[in-house]
């Protein structure tokens, strides 16, 4: 019987999502929140308008491109939703490829079973509002979501895993007060390097976002230099951008 990850997309190539490595990108589909920002939201709403992709193909498509990718990047949707993925993981890193898992961080109990039985190589975890607006931001009914983003941060640095916590900006949902809390409490749980990422004009859950003003890059560089060093931004591109 086939496996229960219910993967809704493949990008076979990509020198981003991973960095410094080659990887693909598997999406599984479904969601817990409703950010604003989020652009994915044909996975967090209706994930069978995408056309499937069994586990059968995946991992046929996997061991064709043996010595030719480094790592697979587990995204979503939230792909830590589906109980199987530790199962997933552990057979893609047995193959010999480095896993990177993007979470929005809200299941630690799955982080910690995942760790606990196959690990990863990398994680990318979104902190996404400071803890007194996280709920209202994300759509959630659960009070104590910051907290359970902040444990899932802190099980990923302590196991050693390559860290990428990352926060989408967008002038309309995050203010520079509201970045500067948000520091201090990752700072409170052992962060950092912290990444600011711009907002990406494309089809959002929140259509009327991208007619809002936003942050240009420049203004952004220079929030997250009066920040610390250790904090930077993201490009539409991908690509750390150093000058304001």
């Amino acid at each position: 019987m086939e496996r229960k990850m219910d993967f809704r997309g493949l990008v076979k190539f990509t020198l981003v999502d991973y960095p410094g490595k080659i990887g693909c990108i598997i999406f599984s589909g479904g969601c817990n929140l409703r950010c604003p920002f989020c652009h994915n939201p044909c996975l967090v709403f209706d994930p069978s308008s995408q056309p499937r992709v069994t586990e059968k193909e995946f991992f046929h498509f996997l061991e064709r491109r043996r010595g030719l990718l480094e790592g697979v990047v587990f995204s979503g949707g939230e792909p830590l939703l589906h109980p199987d993925a530790p199962e997933v993981v552990g057979r893609v890193r047995e193959m010999g490829y480095l896993a990177k898992i993007d979470t929005n961080g809200t299941l630690p109990e799955r982080v910690e079973a995942l760790l606990g039985s196959c690990g990863a190589d990398a994680f990318g975890i979104d902190y996404k509002a400071p803890a007194a607006a996280y709920p209202a931001l994300t759509g959630s009914s659960d009070r104590e979501i910051a907290q359970k983003v902040r444990r899932s941060i802190g099980l990923a640095l302590d196991s050693g895993a390559e860290l990428d916590v990352r926060t989408t900006v967008h002038k309309a949902l995050l203010n520079a007060a509201a970045l500067e809390t948000m520091y201090g409490e990752l700072k409170a749980v052992g962060v950092r390097s912290w990444t600011l990422q711009q907002y990406h004009p494309v089809e959002v859950i929140d259509d009327e976002l991208s007619a809002k003003e936003t942050f240009s890059d420049a203004e952004l560089v220079r929030i997250a230099r009066r920040l610390g060093p250790e904090v930077r931004v993201r490009g539409l591109t991908g690509r750390i951008l150093e000058s304001a």
